[in-house]
């Protein structure tokens, strides 16, 4: 299968490259309860709605000229196809089954690759016969043997819309030097796809918050609206632990109680605790505050400033600082956090 997809993408990297858009035409088809219904075409760059066909006895039909990566959607029925010269077949009802060009049917056969992917690993975790750490090994194995594959991919088709998807396919899910690596061997159809541009930026921002590096500055204010710095904390002779989290966020309020624990634990042995109030309302934090019994002093990044600053694209995402500054370690959860601690307060 690894080498059907990346000979295929091969070939259609040989017949379209960085040319003038031509004509395409998309004929598809959808479920039944469709018909009547508008399917709309949309662009991953700005997230533009491009053009709109009703769908009739099952089928629906587009005629353009443009290029790149295009979305086909009505509610939660949708289809990625790539818009380039010929006829482009897909169907609503599975997005896989897109096809009719060399782009498109190797967008087809990583769609098909990734499906299996991701099944495979749900399998294994829900399988109760294995260890956790078993599970883990294996899960890893696998993950880095999908990985090999799409980059394979990826390297065939260095300058088209399938590069593109293939690289963003496994973005998230490799380091920053590899991403940024593979990002730099692409030509304009890759490094000025929106999506992996604003990844990009994503990545270089975590490598200059990865462990080692000083603490990066920002400003926000606090419950009472007046402005307040992380460096009002960090740097200052105390080790920081920083709590990104939400009023809304489940996970967030599961962690409160693991930081707090290891707060009253080394708070008279040099550590500090400060929430940062993230991707949520100024108002929310008060009653969150009063319910989850948090004592530690809170940011609110009501400019969503700290995405940009530190990569952070999920919470909670739990950071601790030394005491002049350097980032010790990211992303701490659970026991880990209390573990981290101990290596460096005694």
């Amino acid at each position: 299968m690894m080498k059907s997809l990346i000979l295929t993408a091969a070939l259609a990297a040989t017949g379209f490259g960085a040319t003038h858009a031509q004509s395409y035409t998309v004929r598809g088809t959808a479920p039944a309860d469709l018909n009547g219904k508008t399917v709309y075409m949309t662009e991953y760059e700005q997230n533009r709605t491009l053009d709109s066909a009703v769908v009739r006895d099952g089928k629906f039909t587009f005629t353009r000229s443009d290029k790149g990566m295009r979305r086909l959607e009505h509610g939660r029925s949708y289809a990625n196809i790539i818009a380039e010269p010929g006829t482009i077949t897909v169907d609503l009802s599975n997005p896989k089954l897109v096809g009719g060009t060399p782009l498109n049917d190797s967008l087809a056969v990583l769609i098909d690759r990734m499906q299996k992917h991701y099944e495979a690993q749900d399998k294994l975790w829900a399988d109760t016969t294995l260890t956790r750490e078993e599970k883990m090994k294996r899960g890893k194995a696998r993950g880095e043997q999908y990985t090999a594959a799409v980059t394979a991919s990826f390297k065939a088709n260095k300058d088209n819309a399938f590069g593109a998807n293939a690289l963003w396919d496994i973005s998230y899910g490799i380091p920053p030097e590899q991403y940024l690596a593979l990002y730099r061997e692409g030509g304009p159809a890759v490094r000025d796809f929106v999506p992996l541009k604003n990844i990009k930026k994503f990545k270089e921002a975590l490598l200059t918050t990865a462990p080692g590096k000083t603490f990066v500055d920002f400003e926000g204010t606090d419950s009472t609206g007046r402005a307040v710095k992380l460096s009002d904390y960090a740097g200052k002779g105390k080790y920081v632990l920083v709590d990104f989290w939400a009023s809304w966020c489940g996970p967030c309020r599961q962690e409160t109680p693991v930081v707090a624990k290891a707060y009253e634990k080394y708070k008279d042995k040099g550590l500090e605790v400060l929430g940062l109030f993230v991707w949520d309302k100024a108002k929310n934090l008060g009653k969150a505050v009063k319910d989850l019994n948090i004592t530690w002093p809170q940011i609110i990044d009501s400019n969503d400033v700290v995405r940009d600053l530190y990569g952070v694209q999920g919470i909670p995402h739990i950071i601790l600082i030394g005491p002049d500054g350097t980032i010790l370690a990211r992303d701490l959860r659970g026991d880990a956090i209390e573990i981290e601690i101990a290596k460096h307060i005694r």
